[in-house]
Order: C-alpha cells, then structure tokens, then sequence
C-alpha cells in the first residue's frame, strides 16, 4: 500500500485524483476550496484509511480563523509546489466561467467586498507534477477511489455550499470567522 509522506504529497494526491467530470487529474477551482479540501481530508477521509496513506503529523494544523478553518501551512504548501514546477496555475475572469464557478466568484464578492479580484485561480499538476504523484506516490486503486469520490463530492458542490458544511458541522472552527452569519443564513 502507498503512502503520502507530506502535506506537500497530499496536495499533489488531491490534484492527481480524477476530478468532477471523472477525468485524470482534475483541476482544482479557488484556494478556499483547496484549504477546505485539505480540512475535510483530515477530518472525514484521513480516517477512512486509519493513518495509513498519511500520519496525522504529516497534516497541517487548523485553527478557527477570519473565514473558517484555516492552515498557513496549505497556502505556503501550494505556492513552494507552484514555484517549484509541479502545479500551474491558470487565472480567468468572470467571461470565461462556468455557472458554478462564476457562483463561485459573484459569492466571494459580496461576501468579502474585495473590488481588486476579478480573476479566479485553477490549480492543476503540471507533465513534472504528473511524473512525481506517478513515480513518488504509489496508493492502491481502492484508495484512489477514496480520494477520487472526495474530490469530486467537493468540486461539484458550489463554494457556498461547502462552507455551510463545514460551518455547520465544525462550528469550532468558525468562531472567529468574518462571514459565519452569511454563510449559515
């Protein structure tokens, strides 16, 4: 059986999975939805393979944060993956997104008030960071399952929808959170 040995490894499993319309490597849309994805791991999938895929070390820690639970180690995980090669990052605007994800985009500001984005990011493994999750990562079919249902689960639901969720069911993550009312309304 295979092993993730980083939160590093683990973001390079989540893009590596097959995404929302069953295809390789599926992207990613938005980092709230990454950290909330690397959240929902630990909290929900991590257990289904009883630490074995991944030590409980190896995962970020989270705190309650202005938006939800959030880990500092998640962002400087996937800028250090970005910088070094093994995951591009494409930047569109409001023109070229599909419904959920221009849902997506039209929550985010009215929510956040933040007039600067007017692009959204899509996080995908580029053919370097396609090798390494082939050569490095070697998880068993039935776990590439696992993590395949979990990824798509979170990149079919709508942003919104994914933060109720958690807010709903760890609301002690949200004790400091900005936009809680919002997102519980």
């Amino acid at each position: 059986m295979g092993k993730i040995n980083s939160s590093k490894d683990l973001l390079m499993v989540l893009l590596a999975a097959k995404g929302k319309k069953d295809q390789d490597y599926g992207p990613i849309v938005g980092r709230t939805r990454i950290m909330k994805m690397v959240f929902l791991f630990e909290k929900e999938i991590q257990k289904k393979f009883n630490e074995e895929i991944i030590s409980g070390s190896e995962l970020p820690d989270f705190t309650a944060y202005d938006y939800g639970p959030f880990s500092a180690k998640v962002y400087e995980d996937l800028e250090f993956l970005v910088n070094m090669g093994f995951i591009e990052v494409a930047s569109f605007g409001t023109k070229e997104m599909l419904p959920d994800e221009l849902e997506e985009y039209a929550y985010w500001q009215t929510i956040s008030n933040d007039e600067d984005r007017v692009f959204v990011e899509q996080f995908s493994l580029n053919e370097l960071g396609k090798r390494y999750v082939q050569k490095k990562i070697q998880l068993s079919k039935p776990q590439w399952d696992i993590i395949a249902e979990f990824k798509k689960r979170c990149t079919i639901a709508t942003l919104s929808s994914l933060l109720k969720y958690i807010y709903s069911r760890y609301p002690k993550y949200t004790t400091k959170s900005k936009i809680r009312d919002q997102v519980l309304s």
